[in-house]
């Protein structure tokens, strides 16, 4: 069996079944909803773990869960592709960047309404956040609100949820 810790922004895994170790208390549990599906590191990179990442969301709520941190403090792009909402019709998803800012409060880098991903099959919304912050080097995102609402009881799953950290691409 294989079990993972995320660790600022890389995954440590035991294929032993010896207990992840977490400095941030996030534990990957691949039988629990929510989680990002993990990716492997690039072996042709050295093992190094790519900013830039793609997975997918099932059963998000508003506030419920944070990402994967990653590596950044300048440019993010962040794209779900088929959304859908348990609970209600599908209208609207807030995603929210933070900036996670060591021994502080993180800094909260703004809500961007994705709509698009909504009207069907392969279709995407993105959000872009430019700002640059001196403290801090890791960047997470939470969803803020569904369909306007930050206390509905809905849920959302995303096909694919693309982070790319680079503005070149």
């Amino acid at each position: 069996m294989l079990t993972a810790a995320l660790t600022g922004t890389v995954a440590i895994a035991s294929a032993d079944g010896a207990a992840p170790v977490s400095d941030d208390a996030h534990i990957f549990n691949p039988n629990e909803e929510g989680l990002f599906e993990l990716q492997a590191p690039d072996e042709g990179n050295g093992g190094a773990w790519a900013r830039n990442f793609t997975s997918e969301l099932k059963g998000w709520g508003s506030g419920s869960h944070e990402s994967r941190h990653w590596a950044d403090n300048d440019y993010t792009e962040i794209q779900f592709t088929t959304c859908e909402m348990i609970g209600a019709a599908g209208k609207s998803v807030g995603v929210k960047l933070w900036q996670a800012i060591p021994f502080n409060q993180d800094k909260d880098m703004g809500v961007k309404t994705f709509t698009n991903c909504f009207t069907g099959p392969g279709k995407t919304s993105k959000g872009e956040w430019n700002a640059h912050y001196s403290s801090g080097d890791n960047r997470y995102f939470t969803i803020d609100h569904l369909n306007g609402s930050q206390t509905a009881r809905l849920v959302i799953n995303v096909k694919k949820v693309y982070v790319d950290t680079s503005k070149a691409d």
